[in-house]
């Protein structure tokens, strides 16, 4: 890499962490503080650590209130490192299971209340109709089994497209039952699009703050739970996530927004 890209590389870092500061800003003077709900609670995370990283919070404070709370995973993780020397996706996926069930027991989340629905990581967007169906029905099943009171999903748009389409699948999935949760949206590639948050922002008419206080530490610990995802995966040298976005997560508050319940289907 030569000195000029370096120095380009720096300001366009420099240049997103200003406006991802900025958005935080807006959010939090926009924002009113998050009400707890006992209702039992479902995340829903398209892969092995967006749960932890947008929700970790909110999931440790629930469960040290004795609340119930599920996660159902979309994908089994395994596209996070494609062409690794050392492990193919089905080791990363098995890895990736494990690093999830490590952090949520950080959490305080039973392990049968974690749920995984396998698909393959990095095929969401281009999901055939019968896949997508059975996905759909699978998914609605198990909200029905559950039953939340409260619901949170990625943001719509998200700036990945396997969050994209999650958001599509759990939307359609609640459209076909009669349950009615509160949905939130939680952002986690938008923060590093500042423009997608802000487009949400300008769109919402709710959004929450949740302080994390006493439970930061339990995030914390839960995040650095995920090492294939935050450190580099020998013999890599760059970890799957960069360190400003997961410095993102560590602040001390958690945002969402409110999501329009989706019209039922006759």
């Amino acid at each position: 890499m030569t000195v000029t890209s370096i120095k380009r590389q720096r300001a366009k870092q420099f240049l997103r962490r200003i406006a991802i500061g900025l958005c935080r800003g807006l959010l939090h003077f926009r924002s009113r503080r998050y009400e707890l709900r006992t209702a039992p609670t479902v995340i829903i995370a398209p892969h092995q650590d967006d749960e932890t990283l947008a929700c970790g919070g909110i999931i440790a404070r629930k469960r040290n209130e004795g609340l119930a709370v599920h996660v159902i995973f979309i994908t089994d993780g395994s596209a996070s490192h494609p062409g690794h020397p050392r492990h193919d996706s089905t080791a990363i996926a098995k890895l990736r299971r494990a690093e999830a069930m490590h952090a949520l027991a950080c959490l305080g989340v039973e392990r049968t209340a974690v749920h995984f629905l396998n698909e393959p990581d990095g095929t969401l967007k281009t999901i055939t109709t019968e896949r997508r169906e059975s996905l759909v029905g699978r998914l609605g099943q198990l909200l029905q089994t559950i039953a939340p009171g409260e619901l949170f999903l990625p943001c719509n748009p998200d700036g990945s497209s396997e969050h994209d389409a999650t958001y599509g699948f759990v939307t359609e999935s609640l459209a076909r039952t009669q349950l009615q949760p509160v949905v939130w949206e939680y952002p986690v590639w938008s923060w590093w699009n500042p423009v997608l948050l802000l487009r949400r922002w300008v769109a919402s008419k709710d959004c929450r703050a949740m302080p994390l206080e006493d439970y930061r530490q339990a995030k914390q610990q839960a995040i650095c739970c995920y090492q294939s995802q935050i450190a580099p995966l020998a013999p890599d040298t760059i970890a799957a996530l960069p360190a400003d976005l997961v410095d993102i997560f560590l602040a001390d508050t958690e945002l969402f927004f409110r999501s329009q319940p989706p019209a039922k289907l006759p």
